[in-house]
């Protein structure tokens, strides 16, 4: 009995390291390691299902595809169909919205509602003070003043409105020489930035001052305000008056 009882284990060894050397072999002609292990990847998830890898578990791979860089890829038509669906790229969107404000810049801009300026010599000895010269832009109107006071402490600058007196700004002048040996009065030059974006229609009313010890004087267009109002239409020169 002792006899057989060893050779009955003798042959379970003998099984037991051919079921090994089998596992092995099998091993080697996987492709691929488990990335985790199977113990980890028999837990079941949220919805009780098991996920097994084949080479996981120590067996062959069905098939394996091999890509070259040189292969074009196949495109399903559903997903081509889709993509030309989709809006156009930003870019061409700001594109788009620079063009329309380029046009709107060459369109829009400011025109003068008073005639144009003549006489300065009269009206600055008439009210001390008054408006000469001025340049309508895209994005400012700049103008010239006429000043007859010989004082050194005084103020000259615009009062401007953008919505008829409601509020206004004052913005100071600076002087300039003269370019003229017998120049009645001095000069002084200013600049009135008006918003980029103005609704057609809209006004912009200024008038120039002159603050001093000798008193406060005023050119407002006779009481009319000199205006600016806001219009659509071609062309870029700008607007001159003197």
């Amino acid at each position: 009995r002792e006899r057989e009882r060893e050779r009955e284990q003798l042959r379970n060894v003998l099984h037991d390291a051919s079921r090994l050397e089998s596992f092995l072999r099998d091993r080697r002609r996987a492709r691929s390691l488990p990335a985790y292990p199977a113990a980890l990847l028999e837990r079941q998830s949220g919805g009780g299902k098991r996920v097994k890898f084949a080479d996981s578990m120590g067996l062959t791979l069905e098939s394996v595809k091999h890509f070259s860089a040189l292969e074009e890829p196949q495109i399903p038509s559903k997903v081509l169909s889709r993509h030309r669906s989709f809006p156009p790229p930003q870019h061409d969107l700001l594109a788009d919205l620079r063009h329309r404000f380029q046009a709107g810049r060459d369109t829009d801009r400011l025109l003068a509602c008073f005639p144009e300026l003549r006489d300065a010599e009269r009206r600055v000895l008439q009210l001390r003070v008054c408006l000469e010269r001025v340049t309508i832009t895209q994005f400012d109107v700049s103008g010239q003043i006429r000043v007859l006071d010989g004082r050194e402490d005084k103020e000259v600058g615009v009062r401007y409105t953008f919505n008829d007196w409601l509020s206004h700004v004052d913005a100071q002048a600076v002087p300039v020489a003269a370019e003229q040996t017998d120049l009645v009065g001095e000069r002084f030059v200013f600049t009135v930035f008006t918003p980029p974006f103005m609704a057609p229609g809209s006004i912009v009313h200024l008038a120039v001052y002159l603050k001093s010890d000798g008193g406060e004087f005023w050119d407002n267009n006779e009481g009319q305000n000199y205006s600016f109002r806001y219009h659509s239409m071609p062309g870029t020169a700008a607007f001159h008056s003197t």
